[in-house]
């Protein structure tokens, strides 16, 4: 009893929702795959019967899919019990009898006694971590707690508001005063004022844009990371983790970009809270963030990538503050 207790927080804890009506069944959306597992008690009379039945709720999800935003369905089934050997052949059967293009059937035995874990001919003994959860309701071990902030304590993200205005009004600044060349000269970042010896640059970059569009797309992505990041920090935890993510992307931007000229713009410290966002989700799922895995990952690397096929793009910027953000979120979260 123990260890589907266990099992029951560390799954709900990732994330999984429970199939309403079953006890043991739980689902997850990570698109484009809806997962399904079937947790099946060996020490039952009735398993072998609940495995069929999963694998008739199964085939009905493959059928509608497209309502929860994916192409195709995973569904595992798992017995659990402590009697080592192979696998039940009828049981390895039904693993493959609803096989398509749109539904894979997994099937698992694990032992609690052991913590081993085997899988049907030519399946994956790996799959959305569940093997990590299982051996870890095993060992008796609790779900990690990130001590966060509760979204419901805050729900204006005045930080990333305040970040906005103060960029957009910098730029408005620039734009009319006639002086632009000259502010952006003098509070840019650069080398050469970096070894001078002035290191508000590193600073005051992060909140001057070249232009309307530059802020522009900087805002968005500020918007879409920042209210996420603030509300489940709190602000000053973000605030913390957007100036030193900035901070690293222009140690980056000094170190590896050469003498690029003047660097300015926010994204740095935007790509930051993208590797912040991307630990979190990584952690507790994509239903606690409200974030995609892998959807921000290809994201990541494909902004990254082409950061280096354009002109004019400090890239080494984007990467400093990308690794700092992950980083400096790892020190952030505490367990209790």
């Amino acid at each position: 009893m123990e260890f589907w207790n266990h099992l029951q927080m560390q799954l709900e804890h990732k994330g999984f929702c429970r199939v309403e009506n079953k006890k043991n069944w739980y689902w997850q959306e990570e698109n484009p795959v809806l997962y399904l597992i079937c947790l099946l008690d060996g020490a039952e009379e009735g398993w072998r019967e609940e495995n069929m039945t999963f694998a008739d709720f199964a085939g009905k999800m493959e059928g509608s899919v497209e309502e929860f935003h994916c192409t195709r369905v995973v569904a595992l089934s798992v017995l659990v019990d402590n009697q080592e050997g192979t696998l039940p052949v009828d049981s390895v059967e039904t693993a493959f009898q609803a096989y398509d293009n749109r539904l894979y059937r997994v099937f698992w035995h694990f032992s609690p006694e052991t913590g081993r874990l085997s899988a049907a001919q030519g399946q994956p003994t790996q799959l959305l971590g569940v093997e990590k959860l299982l051996r870890a309701a095993a060992a008796g071990r609790e779900p990690e707690v990130l001590v966060l902030r509760d979204t419901k304590e805050q729900k204006t993200p005045v930080a990333t508001a305040v970040i906005f205005v103060i960029c957009a009004a910098l730029l408005a600044w620039c734009m009319l005063s006639g002086q632009r060349e000259e502010i952006l000269s003098a509070y840019g970042l650069s080398r050469e004022g970096i070894l001078a010896g002035e290191y508000y640059r590193f600073f005051t970059c992060m909140f001057l844009h070249a232009g309307l569009l530059h802020l522009a797309s900087n805002s968005i992505y500020l918007y879409y990371f920042g209210v996420r990041a603030e509300r489940l920090l709190g602000t000053g935890k973000f605030l913390v983790l957007y100036l030193v993510s900035g901070l690293c992307g222009g140690v980056f931007s000094v170190l590896f970009s050469g003498n690029a000229g003047v660097s300015i713009g926010a994204s740095g410290a935007i790509y930051g809270l993208l590797g912040a966002m991307l630990l979190l989700t990584k952690k507790r799922g994509a239903r606690y963030t409200g974030m995609n895995y892998s959807t921000m990952l290809l994201l990541a690397a494909t902004a990254i990538g082409f950061g280096f096929l354009q002109e004019g793009v400090d890239n080494f910027a984007h990467i400093g503050g990308f690794l700092g953000g992950i980083a400096v979120f790892s020190l952030l979260l505490r367990k209790k």
